[in-house]
C-alpha cells in the first residue's frame, strides 16, 4: 500500500505531481492544499510520505517536516532559492525542473524505510491470538453465513470503530456466540 500524501497549495503542481506517481505506479491516497490536511492524513493512515512544494496555504515545508518527524517522511520541491530556506535536516529536498527518476527513487526509497519502520512496531501475533480470529471468523461463517473474506472485513471495521484490537474484538465474538 503506497501511503503517499502530495500537497501543494497551486492545484496544477498538485495534479502534475500526481500524474506522474500515477504513471510510474503509485497512487497517492490524498491531494491536499494545506499542511494541516496532509498531517490529517499521514497520522489516518498511520505514517506514510508527503511530496510537497516549500511553501503551503498554510505553512512551509519546515513546518511541515518538523510536525511530522515521529510519523513520516517530506519530499519537498521547489526551486533550489527556495530550498536553501529549508533548515529541517529531515526533509529532502528536489530541485525543479523535478527528475522524474530523482522523485521515483526518492520517494521508493522513503516509502521502504516507512514500511520498515512500521512492521518494527508492529508485533507479531501469537499462534493463540490467530486461533482466537480464526475462531470468530468461523462463528461468523456459520451463524451469519458470511464468506471468510466477509468474516475478516467485518471484524476490522468492528475494531476499527470501537477502537478495540482485532484480538478483543475476536474475543468479544466468541463470547457473544457462546
Amino acid at each position: 500500500m503506497d501511503k503517499i500524501v502530495i500537497a501543494f497549495g497551486n492545484d496544477n503542481n498538485r495534479t502534475r505531481i500526481a500524474d506522474i506517481l500515477d504513471k510510474c505506479g503509485y497512487s497517492p491516497k490524498k491531494l491536499c492544499k494545506t499542511g494541516r490536511e496532509a498531517i490529517r492524513a499521514i497520522r489516518g493512515m498511520g505514517g506514510g510520505v508527503v511530496v510537497c512544494g516549500y511553501k503551503l496555504l498554510d505553512m512551509t515545508a519546515d513546518d511541515l517536516g518538523y510536525d511530522l518527524s515521529d510519523m513520516g517522511s517530506v519530499i519537498a520541491v521547489a526551486q533550489p532559492s527556495m530550498l536553501e530556506l529549508c533548515e529541517n535536516e529531515g526533509i529532502y529536498k528536489l530541485a525543479t525542473p523535478l527528475k522524474k527518476n530523482e522523485l521515483i527513487t526518492t520517494l521508493r526509497t522513503l516509502l521502504e524505510a516507512e514500511e520498515r519502520r512500521f512492521s518494527a512496531l508492529r508485533p507479531e501475533r501469537t499462534k493463540e491470538d490467530k486461533e482466537l480470529i480464526n475462531q470468530a471468523k468461523l462463528l461468523l461463517m456459520e451463524k451469519c453465513s458470511m464468506t471468510e473474506p466477509e468474516a475478516h472485513r467485518f471484524m476490522q471495521k468492528k475494531s476499527m470503530d470501537s477502537g478495540f484490537k482485532l484480538i478483543s474484538t475476536a474475543r468479544i465474538i466468541i463470547k457473544s456466540y457462546a
